[in-house]
């Protein structure tokens, strides 16, 4: 059975969506429409942000995102649907994780995988270097692999990121305690 209360960085995305408060917890029981996703691609993401054919972009990520969301096909989806991607995510985040997994393993997993994407070695994750590790992880002959690898970019540092959320996403930066308890959270630490 799916967690009811909305929290972590999948309840933040997932009220980021609806257009309620970040720290909402009793939101379990909305769901969010495809107007709605394509508002928080739009205004809160930026996707696409000044290139070419930017509604045509939108509206193809928010129906490829809806078709993959919406289980039931009842063109709204529901926190029980958005949460079937905790362990998507968490893959992202701490790829070696284990079904079962401690904290501490989780911890040490994710700290790895930040590790990996912090290229320049700063201590913190960008957009670019963000960008850059989804596209190389991407299987070869997806779709749209830039627009892919930026949506997933965005949306990671929209999700994990807790102090910069004034800041533009592109111009927010991750630390690698943003991202360790961000998989922690998935992880249900």
């Amino acid at each position: 059975m799916a967690d009811q209360q909305v929290r972590g960085p999948l309840g933040r995305t997932f009220n980021r969506v609806l257009g309620v408060k970040d720290t909402r917890t009793d939101t379990a029981s909305m769901a969010f429409s495809r107007g709605q996703l394509k508002a928080y691609l739009d205004a809160q993401l930026q996707l696409a942000d000044g290139e070419w054919f930017r509604g045509k972009k939108l509206d193809g990520v928010a129906d490829a995102l809806m078709a993959q969301m919406d289980k039931d096909k009842d063109g709204q989806v529901a926190w029980s649907e958005f949460q079937s991607f905790r362990q998507d995510i968490l893959k992202v985040l701490a790829p070696d994780a284990k079904d079962g997994a401690s904290p501490e393993e989780v911890a040490q997993g994710a700290s790895q995988t930040f590790g990996g994407i912090d290229e320049d070695g700063s201590g913190s994750l960008e957009m670019g270097e963000l960008q850059s590790a989804n596209r190389e992880s991407m299987p070869e002959g997806t779709d749209h692999p830039d627009l892919v690898a930026q949506l997933g970019a965005r949306m990671a540092i929209d999700a994990v990121d807790t102090d910069e959320r004034s800041e533009k996403v592109s111009d927010r930066r991750l630390s690698r305690q943003e991202w360790i308890a961000a998989a922690r959270a998935l992880a249900g630490d």
